[in-house]
């Protein structure tokens, strides 16, 4: 088809568009598409008054910048000119209706390798060619889409590591911890753990000037001559800490295929996490598997009890307590001039007609109670303690030290940059002093910006300055055995909200305050209040329950395994070797004899009314 001179106006507009989805091989550059377009105008005696650009942006959508503004200015466009129909689109429907639009509008849309022309064309395939752009487009997508499947099911698909790591610089499958941001999530966690709320630690982590993740980002990229467009978040948020603290990148697990895309350019929908792809051990740890089950536990015993952080008082036992007669939680009352204690929720809500006793007990009450009894396990269970590492739990934080340092790097950026801001904005009046009130106003938002950051930052360094040298040096190094952190806490005698989270399970409290404190760990379980009378009436209590086990017997017969192995279940720290001197008193009292029978080596001799007797006279005793 042969387009005249006379046919074409003198003023046209271009549109060019290049995207991933195309072939660099088969499709032009976006310079190149200009160029085709300037001599097509030249060879026809035409001015181009302005070229569309859209680079970056894939065919099959129509939602791009520069073809929506093209659109908005169809009333002063005449004739659209691009180098072929894909650059139009390739969305065999929309790309129809809108040479159809055009058509109807009376706007000339002229495609210069396809040679066509809509005021003259006889082209009786444009619905093929356009079939077959979007097919190329879709052919593409299927194959781009086959590829990252296989990369996420074998875990070797490459993205950006989120906070606490870094890629290896030459080997960029390896993955390695960025040293100064795991610091970070080990002082968010000792935040959290000591009773704050995510958004509490947010805030403490702002006014310690504690460098958000875009802030490293930009120091990476900086440090290595790059520039960094995206927003820099100067202080941190509430999403901010929950992403990077719960992420179980952090235990070392790689999750693939957490989105998907039904539809090219449409929206990425989460999929189910049973339906991810997820490799364990993947890369290096900053929280162990300890360390990561600990986060989650209280996260989700806090959003039972609907826990916000503490802002005027920490309430150290809060959460692991329990009523032990409606089973819910007891909450803390902090009143003026009174000593802190805890009660039961639903007493206090809702009445004594749905719980019938208050359940009282009071902080220091627990504070001793738990004190005592951990230094009873630390005496009576050295084996068990010895065999935890609890110093994974129990982390150093991100030091004054540290913060000071960064504080100052991250001033002398800011003043850097605000002079740069100024000198640029002296350049620009001086270039055309007429619009100097327009460039002033542009200019002062971002100065504002600028000085309230650099206030922000000189307020921090004041408030560290002020504190002692000994504070701002290295902390003290955490320690690094289970009794080395029971023994720091029997010797202070004090306990922090992070002590509560990482050593206790839960604490029931009966109807007159006694408590029966359950641990992690392993650490044992005793009989109520047992604890708080000391090592003898554990025993006292543990003799007891073996004459009651004996009571409760059918067969006849007993042994050491047996009634050890049954008080240990019962949570008593109890050992078949720790029991013989147990049952050399039962075989004293008469209670039982011994036999020549392997599985049955002891006999039980007395009746149940001799046992209750016992029983009696042991309690009235004791």
């Amino acid at each position: 088809m042969a387009l005249t001179n006379a046919e074409i106006p003198m003023v046209i507009d271009g549109y060019v568009r290049l995207s991933r989805d195309d072939n660099k091989r088969s499709y032009s550059s976006i310079e190149n598409q200009k160029r085709i377009i300037q001599e097509y105008a030249q060879k026809h005696h035409m001015t181009v008054r302005r070229i569309y650009e859209d680079d970056g942006f894939s065919g099959y959508s129509f939602d791009r910048p520069q073809f929506r503004e093209m659109m908005a200015d169809l009333s002063s466009i005449q004739v659209i000119v691009a180098k072929d129909l894909s650059r139009i689109g390739r969305h065999n429907a929309k790309v129809l209706l809108f040479l159809e639009e055009m058509e109807e509008k009376g706007k000339r849309v002229i495609l210069i390798d396809d040679n066509y022309d809509s005021f003259c064309s006889d082209d009786d395939i444009i619905g093929i060619k356009t079939w077959d752009n979007e097919r190329h487009v879709k052919t593409t997508s299927r194959k781009v889409k086959r590829i990252k499947q296989m990369e996420q099911e074998n875990g070797t698909l490459k993205s950006i590591p989120p906070f606490g790591y870094v890629r290896h610089p030459l080997n960029k499958q390896k993955i390695l911890i960025d040293e100064e941001a795991a610091a970070i999530l080990n002082l968010q966690k000792e935040l959290y753990l000591e009773g704050n709320g995510i958004r509490k630690t947010a805030e403490i982590l702002s006014q310690r000037g504690v460098p958000t993740p875009t802030m490293l980002q930009r120091e990476r990229y900086e440090a290595l001559g790059l520039p960094y467009h995206r927003h820099i978040a100067c202080k941190w948020s509430y999403s901010m800490v929950k992403d990077t603290l719960f992420n179980d990148y952090n235990n070392g697990i790689l999750r693939t295929h957490k989105r998907e895309r039904t539809t090219i350019n449409g929206k990425d929908k989460k999929v189910p996490r049973d339906q991810q792809y997820i490799f364990y051990n993947h890369h290096p740890k900053i929280f162990d598997d300890d360390t990561m089950k600990l986060l989650h536990e209280v996260k989700e015993s806090r959003s039972h009890s609907q826990y916000r952080g503490q802002k005027k008082h920490i309430n150290l036992f809060s959460g692991c307590l329990y009523c032990k007669d409606c089973g819910h939680k007891l909450t803390a009352i902090n009143r003026p001039n009174r000593e802190k204690y805890y009660i039961c929720s639903t007493y206090n809500k809702k009445g004594k007609q749905f719980c019938g006793h208050t359940h009282s007990i009071a902080e220091h009450t627990l504070t001793e109670a738990f004190l005592q009894y951990l230094g009873f396990c630390r005496h009576n269970l050295n084996d068990a303690i010895q065999a935890l590492d609890l110093s994974r739990l129990k982390t150093g934080h991100y030091s004054d030290a540290d913060r000071k340092q960064r504080l100052g790097r991250e001033l002398e950026r800011e003043k850097g940059e605000l002079k740069t801001l100024m000198a640029q904005k002296i350049k620009e009046i001086a270039a055309d002093p007429s619009i100097s009130e327009q460039i002033a106003e542009t200019y002062e938002a971002l100065q504002k910006e600028k000085m309230t950051r650099i206030l922000d930052i000189e307020k921090n360094l004041r408030d560290l300055s002020r504190k002692s040298p000994m504070t701002i040096s290295s902390p003290k190094p955490a320690p690094q055995t289970a009794p080395d952190i029971l023994d720091n806490l029997l010797s202070s005698q004090s306990l922090t909200r992070s002590d509560i989270e990482v050593l206790a399970d839960k604490i029931i409290v009966d109807k007159d305050g006694n408590a029966d404190i359950y641990l992690k760990h392993g650490l044992g379980v005793p009989a109520a209040s047992d604890f708080k009378a000391g090592e003898k009436n554990l025993k006292l209590t543990m003799m007891l329950e073996a004459i009651r086990l004996l009571e409760q017997d059918q067969t006849g017969f007993t042994s050491v395994k047996f009634l050890a192995d049954r008080l240990k279940s019962m949570g008593y720290p109890m050992h078949r070797k720790k029991f013989i001197p147990y049952m050399e008193k039962l075989l004293a009292l008469g209670l039982v004899e011994r036999t020549d029978i392997y599985h049955h080596p002891y006999r039980i001799t007395a009746s149940r009314q001799i046992l209750q007797d016992v029983e009696k006279n042991f309690i009235e005793a004791g």
